[in-house]
């Protein structure tokens, strides 16, 4: 839904990998796979899995989460084909969640992170910090996710890089009498600056025949780029069925194009909830070059033997 954070829990293991204060005991040896596919074969996603530990009243999950830029060209300076390389980047994550009170929980993951590019390597170590309060009788939550804290522990070269720290706050909003809840997303709280050079502000451009107009963002745009906008409507008895949409304000204003209509920055998605499956499936128009497919499904040991595989 645009990329924000989730708030409420809803049974979706996947979803704890952005906010682990969402891990929950329903959670209880759920399963999720998420899989994403980018351009030129470029593909992203996650595979994790939660346990409840009673004795302690802790939530625990493990999962990778994986990007495969697949094989490319290797060239030199002069761009004359050399052979063939590839890269890859994987973050091993360990999570715990812990319910303080009855409606505030916390939760953290910490992640061990390693790149691959051709015959360079780096690393580093991530860590994730959340707190989520939940009303029930008011059917809102709001969440505080400080997120890819942490320390390059190796490097590409000689200079050492920061993890792209971002504090985030969400709030959802359930609707007591229409199955529909939104979600607003302010992200990067310790920074307030989104804005950049654009090149393509400037006169000329990338297309011939285009002349761009030279823009001057405003302080409410800037403000605006903070924000992420999504909805779900549930359908069905059970609710089944979740239509999804979202809006990523900064996606728009930096990934589109100003001769161009398109919907970059919207998203849609459809997900399923039947007994003992949740599929789940996304797309994000990033760009009027492509649109991005997200393909997700989740399942819980426990519906296929009585106590699971791990008890």
């Amino acid at each position: 839904m645009g990329g924000g954070i989730s708030n409420l829990c809803d049974t979706d293991l996947g979803s704890t990998y952005g906010n682990p204060a969402l891990l929950d005991s329903l959670l209880d040896q759920q399963m999720t796979f998420q899989h994403q596919f980018l351009f030129q074969g470029v593909q992203n996603g996650y595979v994790g899995f939660g346990k409840w530990i009673e004795s302690s009243n802790l939530m625990l999950q493990g999962g990778v989460k994986f990007l495969l830029y697949g094989d490319f060209d290797q060239t030199d300076e002069f761009g004359n084909i050399l052979g063939v390389t590839d890269g890859n980047e994987f973050a091993i994550a360990a999570g715990v969640g812990y319910e303080l009170y009855e409606n505030l929980s916390v939760g953290a993951n910490l992640k061990w992170i390693t790149s691959k590019l051709d015959v360079y390597r780096a690393g580093g170590i991530g860590l994730d910090l959340a707190a989520t309060y939940t009303d029930s009788a008011g059917l809102f939550g709001v969440s505080l996710v400080l997120s890819n804290t942490g320390y390059q522990t190796s490097l590409f070269g000689e200079t050492r890089e920061e993890l792209p720290v971002d504090l985030r706050i969400g709030l959802t909003k359930r609707l007591r009498y229409l199955p529909f809840q939104f979600t607003i997303t302010y992200h990067h709280l310790n920074r307030w600056n989104l804005l950049y050079d654009d090149p393509s502000s400037e006169e000329g451009g990338f297309f011939p025949g285009f002349e761009f107009v030279e823009d001057n963002p405003s302080k409410f745009d800037n403000f605006a780029r903070h924000l992420i906008f999504g909805g779900e409507l549930m359908l069905g008895r059970t609710e089944v069925v979740r239509i999804r949409f979202g809006y990523n304000h900064q996606q728009k204003q930096e990934l589109s194009l100003d001769n161009f209509r398109n919907l970059t920055g919207f998203s849609l998605g459809l997900g399923l909830r039947l007994k003992k499956f949740h599929f789940d499936y996304g797309l994000n128009k990033v760009h009027f070059g492509g649109t991005t497919h997200h393909l997700g499904i989740s399942t819980n040991l426990k519906s296929f033997t009585r106590k699971g595989i791990i008890d």
